[in-house]
């Protein structure tokens, strides 16, 4: 059932016990005015035994403020704020009313619920399991909405002993998937409010 997790030795978290790492992830989400971190992410695509590292920076801001800056293999940038998503492609620049394209606002939803761990609480749009895998505690999502599931079949959220995301997963129904390892995170520190200018 979990093949994307991919490791031995998991287990179901019990009932009584995943109300009470919910309500502390819930907490910590809730705490969380601002956040910025590193991030390293691989894309392994199973056809061409292949992976594509890149590697990068995030901003986020709560509610729903979000900046994805890659500066490794090359210099993109994707800032969603106010219902718009503004990309700098290596100076190349768009704007996308996220409004106008469900895609884009669910994906918005997706990527803030599963920085700051909010996504473990959306029952109404995915089928979520707790699990542990040694002493990792994870949440297994796999969405019910059509949209979603065009994109991921399934997407692992694995925690560390702060409660907070440390590891998301994005599982494609090919078997194709995308890791994102965060590092060096910074909860409610002041962020340069150039950060989220387009």
């Amino acid at each position: 059932m979990f093949t994307a997790v991919g490791m031995a030795q998991q287990r179901q978290i019990p009932v009584s016990a995943t109300s009470n790492f919910r309500n502390s992830v819930e907490n910590r989400a809730d705490e969380i005015k601002t956040m910025s971190g590193d991030f390293v992410q691989v894309k392994y695509i199973q056809m061409m035994q292949a992976e594509s590292v890149s590697a990068g920076r995030l901003y986020f801001k709560s509610p729903e403020v979000l900046k994805w800056e890659y500066y490794k293999p090359y210099s993109y940038q994707m800032l969603f704020k106010e219902g718009q998503m503004f990309v700098d492609d290596e100076g190349e620049k768009s704007v996308t009313n996220l409004r106008s394209n469900k895609i884009f606002e669910k994906l918005v939803s997706l990527i803030s619920g599963s920085v700051n761990g909010k996504l473990m609480a959306d029952t109404d749009n995915f089928d979520i399991t707790y699990i542990r895998v040694n002493a990792d505690r994870m949440v297994v999502l796999v969405p019910r909405d059509a949209m979603l599931r065009q994109m991921f079949a399934q997407i692992v959220l694995k925690f560390n002993r702060q409660n907070l995301v440390d590891t998301v997963k994005l599982v494609e129904e090919s078997g194709d998937f995308t890791e994102i390892h965060f590092k060096n995170i910074s909860i409610n520190k002041q962020i340069d409010p150039k950060v989220f200018k387009e």
